[in-house]
């Protein structure tokens, strides 16, 4: 008998309809790895993540089926622990690009905004961006600083 180690993961299995923390411990690691930052971390898995999953699945030679198990899940959790997961750049009038783009499209799904998801940071992001901070009590200054991102980031949709 021969004896082989293969590192696996004690988190449970996730898939289309999942919803919970390990479902956003997992959109921020598809985010920084093959769906440059175009997922919004909900903690919901929809289609757009099984397709985010299927395409890290390839990229790392692992089973495609969209479904992560605890092969997919040992992959997540160490590139997770090498990257800084809450990293999100400063973002304000004019910036521009897909973190931009995560932000209008975060806004518009917690009922700040109706923004064209467009990644330009307009007149119409920075007031929604305004009014998400007076309402959560953080400095209405319409930039989106780490304790703005990390607000964002907190809330349910």
């Amino acid at each position: 008998m021969t004896n082989t180690t293969q590192t696996t993961s004690t988190r449970l299995t996730v898939s289309l309809g999942s919803t919970g923390q390990d479902v956003k411990d997992l959109q921020v690691v598809l985010n920084a790895t093959v769906a440059d930052k175009s997922l919004v971390v909900d903690g919901v898995f929809g289609n757009f993540t099984k397709e985010a999953v299927m395409a890290f699945q390839k990229q790392y030679s692992l089973t495609i089926d969209g479904i992560v198990g605890s092969q997919t899940w040992a992959v997540v959790d160490t590139i997770a622990s090498e990257i800084d997961t809450n990293y999100r750049p400063v973002l304000r009038f004019s910036s521009k690009g897909k973190d931009v783009e995560y932000l209008q499209r975060r806004l518009n799904g917690i009922g700040f905004g109706s923004l064209v998801v467009d990644g330009i940071f307009g007149v119409a992001t920075e007031e929604s961006v305004k009014k998400f901070q007076k309402y959560y009590g953080l400095t209405v200054d319409g930039i989106v600083g780490s304790q703005t991102w990390a607000k964002l980031e907190t809330i349910d949709v």
